[in-house]
């Protein structure tokens, strides 16, 4: 699925999208969305968020557009 950042600076075409704890994101960015590419080594933060649970909400929305067949998604 091609994913379009939080920040409009990035668009990635993500085999796996994962929440992880983003040290030294700040107050607002403690937790991160990475999209991670097959054939690259590279692993774009798409988003960050204050706390965990916006972002497995977040997270939630990614894979609700992609099992109703959405080919890209705007965070």
């Amino acid at each position: 699925m091609i994913i379009f950042s939080q920040n409009r600076k990035k668009i990635v075409d993500c085999f796996s999208v994962t929440v992880t704890r983003n040290f030294g994101g700040g107050k607002d960015g403690k937790f991160a969305i990475v999209g991670h590419s097959l054939g690259t080594e590279f692993d774009g933060v798409l988003g960050t968020f204050s706390d965990e649970k916006t972002a497995m909400d977040e997270l939630e929305k990614i894979f609700a557009a992609f099992e109703g067949g959405a080919k890209s998604y705007r965070m």
